[in-house]
């Protein structure tokens, strides 16, 4: 009983931190001020970017038996979050499964790209290609979402494991 009990409370923890990833993933100036495409895939994008900034500061903390299996759960919420949305739109129960594989390759693959860019500082392409679809702003714009990723790399570094597993994510601001 305590072993369920304490994934349910990780469960908890998980569907908490998803909230708080997709209110950021939100925000207004992500797509009134670094014109990025206020459509699915879009918010797709800034979601995924968002997960996988938490991920990989649950993976940064070494091999722990609560951060591996929170970091599955979310991603678990993420998939399920995913095949709601699609779902909602009125994709038929024969094309959901589908079209959540595909989203499932690319959320793996963005999270190559983006941690590999991360060990190289070489942000730019990688958020120009998943981001903007290959249809890059201008500069400034790009140096300011690199930016912004960076400071959140460093903001999710400075909270506690404890505040994480306890749902007390926190976000720098956009701008």
């Amino acid at each position: 009983m305590a072993i369920f009990s304490r994934n349910k409370e990780i469960r908890d923890v998980a569907h908490r931190l998803f909230s708080i990833i997709v209110a950021q993933a939100r925000k207004p100036e992500f797509y009134a001020d670094w014109q990025v495409a206020d459509t699915l895939d879009g918010r797709f994008d800034l979601i995924v970017l968002h997960v996988i900034l938490v991920v990989n500061r649950l993976q940064s903390g070494g091999q722990n038996k609560k951060h591996t299996l929170l970091i599955r759960y979310v991603q678990e919420v993420l998939f399920d979050n995913m095949d709601m949305s699609l779902r909602e739109l009125g994709v038929g129960d024969m094309g959901v499964g589908k079209k959540v594989k595909v989203m499932a390759g690319a959320y793996y693959g963005r999270m190559a790209a983006y941690s590999r860019a991360l060990e190289t500082a070489d942000l730019a392409p990688v958020v120009i290609r998943n981001i903007y679809r290959e249809q890059a702003p201008d500069a400034a714009i790009i140096d300011h979402f690199t930016a912004y990723i960076y400071r959140q790399v460093k903001c999710l570094e400075n909270q506690t494991d404890e505040d994480i597993m306890a749902a007390r994510l926190t976000f720098e601001a956009v701008i």
